[in-house]
């Protein structure tokens, strides 16, 4: 999917792929990539010091947010929920690691000031209103809310 990926952007990379040390990354067919030139493998902890938990994260999110909401009755619904999930993270969901930035835009480089800037207006105006609306008061009084009054429980 990620040389795929990169081929429809017009990146001519050989994708490098950053995996922890499980069975799923260290066997014969991620070798046979790697030995064919399709993919670069770094390991984290291993290859590098630091840890691959953006995407632990990225696949901890796909499981529990997404995948265990949803029905999924065969591998074709499957494949197309990961997908998804996986184009809408890494296109159109912005990132706070990434400075509100995308994945495809950090990779691409078509990230702009003005973007940012219009974002940073955007989330100011989300806190505004949310402060709004929790000052807004949320309690009915009692005769709204056709309640007894507390003397005939008392007689």
């Amino acid at each position: 999917m990620a040389l795929q990926k990169s081929m429809d952007l017009g990146i001519s990379l050989i994708p490098n792929v950053w995996v922890d040390s499980g069975t799923e990354n260290l066997n014969q067919h991620v070798d046979q990539l790697v030995t064919e030139n399709l993919a670069r493998r770094t390991v984290a902890q291993i290859d590098i010091e630091f840890s691959n938990s953006m995407i632990e994260m990225l696949f901890h999110r796909l499981k529990h947010r997404y995948l265990f909401t949803i029905p999924l009755t065969n591998i074709v619904v499957l494949s197309k929920a990961a997908n998804f999930f996986i184009t809408e993270s890494n296109d159109r969901i912005p990132h706070a690691a990434l400075r509100r930035a995308t994945p495809l835009e950090m990779i691409t480089g078509r990230r702009g000031e003005d973007q940012r800037n219009l974002l940073k207006e955007k989330i100011i105006e989300a806190k505004k209103l949310r402060c709004e609306t929790s000052k807004a008061p949320k309690v009915q009084t009692l005769s709204r809310m056709n309640l007894p009054i507390a003397s005939k429980w008392l007689a």
